[in-house]
């Protein structure tokens, strides 16, 4: 019986440091990038070998182990990347691919963000300890999820963490991957994992707290990401494939992946599977032509939605200038310190972004004899903010 081996390239250029048997070297730009010793152990007889997930942007020198051997490729899906050589810093990348009035809310989020919060960016790299680490990886699974619960969409990415967690450590120390976090004083409020291969970058996977969405934490992530790659002469950024509506913004290149397909010219059950992986992909791109993807993907959300009971509720608040005096009694709240308010972090932290005031010159008070109200004082003013069940 034949059987059908998959590998994912990336898994293996990456995690395993070598390349699947079908590769005997891997460039860009006439420079090699890795090559290995030709592996003469591929056995084909009742084998088919699927290799996923293969970047167009890169070339390779395959290898035929026989005259019988077939290596096919079939076209997959769109990536994307950001070829960070052609630019000597991030003011160069912004005015390349941003317009005046996008690189002005560029500034404007990450200045806010820095006024409202004390905010420091760390990049792990070639040190960290194993107690930070592990405390890292907690606060990334816990971004994750309540920020896919949020989108009512599963996030595949989750049953790969642990593997990561498993191996991004020593590679940290040896500068093969990276953690990238932002802070709010301790918390890790934006964590992002990159991985290295030479003079390439990988963006991994990451992950963000939607309390501080307003101040769309997520492009500052990317874009400190980016700057970081440049000061640290990478010479590719390559964000990988999915979300193209978000990463075409950033990107400078897309490419298409490829999935190699290989086999012995005898057989049935690799033609089969030429066949099927490209009639597949056909029949994606038609799909997507006709936008009948993102309907099945809004009909998974609905699904999904009804399927899980969310914990966390939205919360629907307003606040409203308020200069009348407050007689109710007062009572001071915390809410970084108390979790029992921590459902308002999202709506005060809105409210620091739209007056960009910093949460330390803001006093928070509850209405003892009504407890959906809440007063915040800033210097010269007071808000009633008023959470709506």
């Amino acid at each position: 019986m034949t059987k059908i081996k998959n590998i994912t390239f990336l898994k293996t250029f990456l995690f395993d440091n070598s390349l699947p048997p079908i590769f005997k070297k891997v460039s860009t730009n006439n420079e090699v990038i890795f090559e290995t010793k030709m592996n003469s152990g591929l056995n084909l007889k009742n084998q088919v070998l699927k290799v996923k997930d293969v970047p167009g942007y890169l070339d390779f020198k395959t290898i035929k182990h026989s005259n019988k051997t077939i290596i096919n490729k079939v076209k997959t899906l769109k990536g994307h990347l950001v070829e960070l050589d052609t630019f000597n810093n991030i003011s160069d990348y912004l005015k390349h691919n941003f317009g005046s009035k996008s690189r002005s809310n560029l500034r404007r989020y990450q200045n806010r963000l820095e006024n409202c919060f004390n905010i420091k960016y760390v990049s792990y790299f070639g040190a960290i300890e194993k107690k930070k680490y592990n405390t890292l990886f907690i606060a990334l699974r816990a971004l994750l999820i309540r920020r896919f619960n949020e989108k009512q969409e599963a996030n595949y990415e989750l049953q790969h963490l642990d593997e990561f967690h498993d191996i991004v450590y020593d590679l940290i120390l040896n500068k093969k991957a990276s953690l990238f976090v932002i802070y709010d004083d301790e918390k890790p409020i934006s964590i992002r994992i990159n991985m290295f291969k030479n003079n390439l970058s990988y963006y991994i996977i990451s992950g963000y707290d939607i309390d501080y969405s307003k101040f769309h934490l997520g492009s500052i992530d990317m874009l400190k990401n980016i700057e970081w790659c440049i000061n640290n002469n990478f010479k590719v950024y390559d964000l990988l494939k999915g979300y193209d509506y978000y990463k075409t913004k950033w990107a400078t290149k897309s490419h298409y992946y490829y999935t190699y397909i290989t086999y012995n010219n005898s057989s049935l059950s690799g033609k089969y599977t030429y066949i099927k992986e490209a009639v597949k992909y056909k029949f994606y791109e038609v799909f997507k032509k006709y936008n009948i993807i993102s309907k099945y993907k809004n009909i998974k959300k609905s699904i999904f939605g009804i399927k899980n009971n969310f914990r966390e509720k939205k919360i629907s608040a307003s606040i409203l200038d308020f200069d009348k005096k407050i007689t109710s009694k007062l009572i001071v709240v915390d809410i970084k310190k108390n979790s029992n308010y921590a459902f308002l972090k999202k709506p005060i932290y809105d409210f620091l972004f739209l007056n960009n005031v910093p949460l330390n010159n803001i006093t928070i008070s509850k209405l003892v004899e009504n407890s959906n109200k809440f007063k915040i004082k800033t210097k010269n003013k007071c808000h009633l903010l008023i959470i709506d069940n």
